[in-house]
């Protein structure tokens, strides 16, 4: 049977890295777990490290806990809002309806339901319009049952146009113009994901003091050119299968005879152009919905039952959390732990109250 095996150790261990990285430059860390389903294993491990709060798309997926607030960070139908204002502490908002829905149920309930509002800067898939943002603001303040707690902006979500150095001063000059018009301070300046992280290694980013994390944690890897980040682990996730088959086949392209094995994955188990073969002699050959064909090659030492490992992508391990018939495994590394116990002696945690 196939399984994922997930290891928590290396998890934690790129999360408290991103995070002290982040805090030195006075940016607070927001993890992103929508790529791992709101894994109630993984959400407890990121408590357990010290994070208050975590960012979630889905808000069917949020296990109410009194330990931990969420943020939700992605727009709602109007009959999900009285579950928003019962299981998150701020959502991502860009319609003034909504907001106003929200606002009525955050009243009802006797809550005040905290927002930052999204600014679409040039990614082009969700957000406020610029020239539209001052009159929102104007409607929103006087909102009893809402806090604006300040603004968000994505980049890399649609458009492949990455965050750069020129963006700072305009985003910069934007806040201050609108801060100034309405007298009213943004608290939380919500810079964009994790292909904001390069820029934020190298450049003063300024009034942006939050980013949401989420492929960079999870692989270690920052999305906006595609580098890895060396500190970080790239393994936490590997799928493994096993061969259910091993038989001579023939390449129809080439006319060529080849081993083929057929291993137990197939593309109901995950995203499979996402995933690479940690043994560089296979190939893969294809795939069905639950079979993936394989090329051993001169690797002749397989065998039937034999496991097979590969390296995921994002969006193969996202793929792979959602299958609720594939088993997680869930493991942790002594050497990786040992190491961790020097992050909480010397951890300084410039937000502790997060979101």
């Amino acid at each position: 049977m196939a399984q994922l095996h997930i290891n928590l150790s290396k998890l934690k261990y790129n999360a408290l890295m991103l995070q002290r990285l982040l805090s030195e430059r006075g940016i607070e860390m927001i993890p992103v777990t929508k790529g791992v389903a709101g894994d109630s294993v993984i959400v407890s491990m990121l408590h357990d490290a010290g994070f208050e709060c975590v960012a979630e798309s889905r808000v069917n997926l949020i296990k109410q806990r009194d330990d931990l607030k969420y943020m939700i960070i992605k727009g709602a139908h109007q009959d999900e809002l009285e579950e928003i204002v019962d299981k998150s502490k701020v959502s991502i908002q860009t319609e003034l309806s909504t907001i106003k829905a929200l606002n009525k149920i955050a009243i009802s309930k006797g809550v005040t339901h905290h927002i930052l509002l999204m600014i679409d800067w040039k990614d082009g898939r969700e957000g406020v319009l610029t020239y539209e943002v001052a009159q929102m603001i104007k409607e929103i303040v006087p909102l009893k049952g809402i806090y604006l707690k300040g603004v968000a902006f994505n980049f890399m979500c649609f458009r492949p146009l990455p965050p750069s150095e020129d963006d700072l001063p305009y985003i910069h000059h934007f806040i201050d113009n609108i801060e100034k018009r309405m007298g009213y301070r943004l608290n939380t300046i919500s810079g964009g994901n994790s292909s904001m992280l390069t820029l934020a290694m190298y450049s003063d980013l300024g009034r942006i003091n939050q980013l949401r994390i989420g492929e960079t944690w999870l692989r270690g890897y920052e999305t906006s050119y595609g580098m890895r980040v060396s500190q970080l682990y790239e393994d936490a996730f590997l799928l493994e299968g096993r061969i259910i088959e091993i038989k001579p086949r023939l390449n129809i392209e080439t006319h060529q005879s080849y081993m083929q094995a057929l291993v137990d994955i197939g593309q109901l188990d995950t995203h499979i152009e996402g995933l690479a073969l940690t043994d560089s002699k296979l190939k893969i050959v294809g795939s069905t919905s639950d079979i993936m064909l394989i090329d051993i090659g001169i690797a002749d030492y397989y065998q039937l039952g034999d496991r097979i490992t590969f390296k995921m992508s994002y969006n193969a391990i996202a793929h792979s959390m959602h299958v609720p018939q594939l088993k997680k495994c869930y493991h942790k590394d002594e050497g990786i732990e040992a190491l961790l116990k020097g992050f909480y002696r010397s951890k300084v945690n410039n937000f502790s109250k997060q979101c």
